[in-house]
């Protein structure tokens, strides 16, 4: 027995499970994505502690991590960078040397809310 089903602007006649329908209609509606970034690892680095987490977006991983003081939680300062890396690994390393580099830099002025 067929059926007739619509959605949106997709429509087919449905026999129960028609791969075909779900594979093209896969190609041509967004799929929801984990935008949570897991912290991968922690580092002292400073008198900081780094919580390094990369975001995942498209299949590349984005520049992520928390900043704070170490002994501290508040107030911390969440580190996002526009740069898109490949794997995980990569991601790590970069997102490692970009929060050393903003502790480097900025010390406690990354808390400061006075632009």
């Amino acid at each position: 027995m067929h059926r007739y089903v619509e959605t949106g602007t997709l429509s087919s006649v449905d026999s129960g499970g028609n791969l075909m329908f779900d594979w093209l209609k896969s190609l041509f509606v967004a799929q929801p994505q984990s935008t949570a970034a897991s912290v991968q690892a922690e580092e002292e680095y400073n008198g900081f502690m780094i919580k390094i987490a990369p975001m995942p977006v498209g299949g590349q991983y984005r520049i992520s991590a928390h900043i704070s003081r170490v002994g501290a939680e508040e107030p911390s300062h969440h580190l996002i960078r526009a740069d898109l890396l490949p794997d995980l690994d990569t991601a790590v390393e970069h997102t490692r040397l970009k929060a050393r580099q903003a502790v480097d830099q900025l010390g406690d002025r990354l808390f400061s809310t006075d632009q």
